[in-house]
């Protein structure tokens, strides 16, 4: 647990306790921050962990906070963690570029991020890992765990290949049915839309939805904790 001491006129201060949960995450352990921001839309999730000075999780961070959860069942914690996940969307910082073209997709995670086909497709020739190009043709609605898995889109949204099995765990684990995702038909024109993750409890379907619009629905999400180096 943090705490956080902000200090008052006349000699005052407020001492606030924020509790972290630790969730691995590739070749590190990331810190999100508890309670979860939330439920709202997109947009004021997001400004409330701007404001908090912490980053912005991305869909491949949120699975491996969502695969912790379903490993510890028991945790008060991880049990509240799944049932919002069960009911609602989870927010993520990885947003799409729908084009005419292809589809660009990127983690923005300081919500600073360029969102012009343009300036990302220049970031993404440079080397910018935090953006990665699909081309369509990648299969959409229900789905085998198996085909999720080399889904060229899904691959896409998580950013590296290592966090396959990351997917393959959370699907297995919380779809009775095949899991879905949700995607923007072609459009005429460049279209940005956000990324949300959720479990429908009534049909038993992990959901990848990559066209949420900023009023959507009600959702959550957990910031991360920035620390030096990005390590801990």
């Amino acid at each position: 647990m943090t705490t956080q001491v902000i200090n008052l006129n006349g000699n005052g201060k407020v001492v606030v306790a924020r509790t972290e949960i630790y969730a691995p995450y590739l070749n590190e352990v990331l810190a999100f921050a508890l309670p979860m921001v939330g439920p709202s839309y997109f947009n004021k999730v997001m400004t409330a962990i701007d404001q908090e000075k912490l980053a912005r999780p991305t869909t491949a961070q949120t699975l491996s906070l969502v695969d912790l959860a379903l490993k510890n069942k028991d945790d008060e914690h991880c049990q509240d963690l799944l049932s919002k996940f069960r009911n609602n969307y989870f927010w993520t910082a990885t947003e799409n570029l729908w084009t005419p073209e292809e589809v660009i997709v990127y983690d923005n995670v300081d919500g600073k991020m360029p969102t012009d086909r343009k300036s990302l497709l220049k970031r993404h020739k440079d080397g910018d890992k935090a953006v990665r190009v699909v081309p369509y043709g990648f299969k959409t609605e229900a789905q085998s765990v198996d085909e999720l898995m080399v889904n060229p889109y899904v691959i896409a949204q998580i950013g590296d290949k290592e966090m396959i099995e990351v997917v393959q765990r959370v699907a297995s684990e919380v779809s009775s049915r095949k899991p879905y995702v949700l995607a923007l038909n072609k459009p005429s024109s460049d279209d940005h839309r956000y990324t949300a993750l959720y479990s429908d409890c009534i049909d038993g379907w992990l959901f990848l939805d990559g066209y949420c619009v900023v009023a959507d629905r009600d959702g959550y999400a957990s910031g991360i904790v920035k620390s030096e180096g990005g390590k801990r």
